[in-house]
């Protein structure tokens, strides 16, 4: 594809902003999306989402690991306190699926390199 070295600069430079090749950005313009140029702090905005992310996962095994404790006590008085952190472990479980999905969504696709 031949293009003045204006558009030429504004294709890497829009492609770049999008996070994309130069190739997977004229393809979505092709197939009607328009790509988005990504905010200035996607990235850090990202990395901070994972490492939070990071100490849920560790919370939340801490939560099964204290499930398996309380398991192991017969104590009747125990009963509402093991109910109540069981559904503490199951909402932590879906906060952590809807929050990888999330970072996968938020994570620019890159296609492999030839």
């Amino acid at each position: 594809m031949r293009v003045s070295g204006a558009h030429a600069a504004s294709l890497a430079a829009r492609a770049r902003a999008a996070d994309m090749s130069q190739g997977d950005y004229v393809s979505s313009l092709l197939d009607g999306v328009a790509p988005v140029a990504l905010p200035a702090d996607h990235a850090s905005a990202v990395k901070a989402l994972m490492a939070s992310t990071d100490r849920v996962a560790a919370l939340s095994a801490d939560l099964n690991t204290f499930l398996r404790v309380l398991g192991r006590a017969s104590v009747p008085q125990l009963e509402p306190y093991r109910a109540s952190i069981t559904s503490l472990a199951k909402d932590v479980r879906q906060h952590l699926a809807t929050a990888a999905a999330l970072i996968a969504e938020l994570r620019p696709a890159r296609r492999p390199r030839r």
